[in-house]
């Protein structure tokens, strides 16, 4: 049985000062997991479950517009638009099915209708039984619930769990806060009991613990769709022609019904400002409905909101966030954490790559799974 955990949110950085409680226990340890660009839930979940970046499975923030009516598409509670076959068939769920391996999905984004995953259990199907204002700390709850009893069934080779309350905690009090970083602890416990019953099972196991990103503290706020409308293109913005979209976060996405040669000038313009670290073209390798133009990434602390006028800001009180570069900033980059039966004993690896995360787990299942990234072959016994 393999088990992977995503506590999303935790910086590689912050999780440094709880590691030696988990290295001293026998677990291997890669202190750095580089995450992708942007460097969001969504995006960086997809790619941990397929081992392709946004350009072959299309994800590429937790907000979404359609390239050719830049209709405006949150991804939050699974969205059944982006949840589609040609996602599903390149998770690790579909290899797994193939081989005639059974799986169990927790609160993992984007696995709405996937029809190759055997027990699924979805963050939204969950928030519909709770009342509480404070429903992220019941979420983890039920998380780690559901992830015991899939444990205890013993009919899932494959578990796929995630963790939302550090990163909810956090854009709410702060990276740094006493509500986030108490949640943390929690989590770990949860982690620690995820491990004390596989190794009470006497049965073969691998268990892989990861952060899918980090969080920057917010100091300013920055609205480009306003800044369009200052400019030469501001007749194209209200003609809904372009325009920036996030759901506040350290980059935005691009999208453009212009030509190529005036988004190159627009790019230009952006990369002038003070609060941009760099516009980056995104290149042509997908013919993805939602696949933007061009993916704006500000400075560190700078948050991006995606209003103009008349709309107000949203996120005015948000403390903390992602979706940085990780080669910018770096505390967007996440870490992992392993132990089980194919896993070697108190390994240390200085970094890793999100992308990684699907081939190494085909590899501990032995199965083949068709995808850009490759085996964390350190980590593996097998290969001593």
């Amino acid at each position: 049985m393999n088990v992977l955990i995503s506590i999303d949110g935790l910086s590689y950085k912050i999780f440094e000062r709880y590691s030696q409680q988990f290295t001293s226990n026998g677990f291997s340890y890669i202190k750095k997991i580089i995450t992708t660009f942007p460097s969001v839930t969504f995006n960086a979940h997809a790619t941990a479950i397929t081992g392709n970046n946004h350009h072959k499975h299309s994800v590429f923030d937790n907000i979404l517009s359609r390239s050719k009516t830049i209709e405006r598409i949150p991804l939050y509670d699974d969205h059944e638009i982006i949840c589609n076959e040609t996602l599903h068939r390149q998770t690790l769920f579909h290899s797994l099915s193939m081989n005639n391996l059974k799986s169990s999905s927790i609160h993992w984004p984007l696995t709405s209708s996937n029809p190759y995953i055997n027990h699924l259990v979805t963050e939204s199907s969950s928030k519909k039984k709770i009342q509480k204002s404070e429903s992220v700390y019941e979420i983890d709850r039920i998380a780690l619930h559901e992830t015991m009893q899939s444990i205890e069934s013993n009919s899932y080779h494959f578990i796929a769990t995630r963790f939302i309350g550090y990163d909810a905690l956090s854009h709410k009090y702060g990276k740094d806060s006493l509500e986030a970083t108490e949640h943390v602890q929690i989590l770990f416990e949860y982690v620690n009991q995820i491990f004390n019953m596989l190794e009470k099972s006497r049965k073969s196991y691998n268990l892989l613990v990861f952060s899918d990103h980090g969080q920057s503290d917010v100091e300013t706020f920055f609205y480009p769709n306003e800044v369009l409308a200052q400019t030469r293109w501001k007749k194209h913005l209200f003609e809904q022609e372009i325009r920036f979209i996030t759901d506040g976060s350290g980059s935005l996405l691009f999208y453009s019904l212009l030509d190529r040669q005036q988004n190159r000038e627009i790019m230009d313009y952006f990369n002038d400002l003070n609060e941009v670290n760099h516009f980056y073209e995104v290149e042509a390798k997908s013919n993805s409905q939602f696949k933007p133009v061009g993916i704006l990434d500000l400075k560190h602390t700078v948050c991006g909101e995606d209003i103009f006028t008349p709309e107000e800001p949203k996120y005015k009180e948000l403390k903390s966030l992602h979706g940085y570069h990780p080669n910018a900033v770096d505390e967007m980059n996440g870490f992992m954490i392993c132990i089980g039966d194919q896993i070697k004993k108190g390994k240390i690896i200085e970094q890793g790559r999100i992308e990684n995360i699907a081939p190494t787990l085909a590899n501990l299942s032995k199965i083949q799974h068709d995808c850009n990234g490759e085996e964390i072959n350190d980590i593996i016994r097998e290969f001593e």
